[in-house]
């Protein structure tokens, strides 16, 4: 009788264990979905800016970006939410058009995705 509370005591703990892990990937997935949504977000945002301003993206990110006075030259929008809601979210041009933006997902590595101006 000991034997087979045993058993069962111990499949029980061995699918708590699982049902554990299920959730802990489950919360992964949910928040790297998140993460790349308000990624895709922020660079359709980005893409808008640039077109209704009439400036190429890589302007509007570099004026819609983080400045060192707090202060931009465009209305960005969503853009700056957006920004804040990825960790250590960071938007960078760079010469040649394109648009990159990067960020610490939870397991520590860098998500990098990039747009130029002919995806719009």
């Amino acid at each position: 009788m000991w034997i087979d509370y045993a058993i069962a005591a111990s499949i029980g703990f061995a699918g708590l264990l699982g049902l554990m892990q299920l959730t802990g990937e489950l919360t992964a997935l949910s928040m790297s979905a998140y993460q790349l949504t308000m990624a895709g977000f922020l660079l359709d945002e980005l893409a808008a800016v640039s077109s209704w301003e009439g400036v190429s993206l890589t302007s509007a990110a570099q004026l819609c970006g983080p400045s060192e006075w707090g202060t931009q030259a465009l209305h960005c929008g969503m853009i700056e939410a957006w920004l804040r809601a990825l960790p250590q979210g960071d938007l960078s041009a760079a010469a040649d058009g394109w648009v990159s933006l990067t960020w610490q997902q939870m397991d520590g590595s860098l998500m990098v995705i990039t747009r130029s101006d002919a995806s719009n």
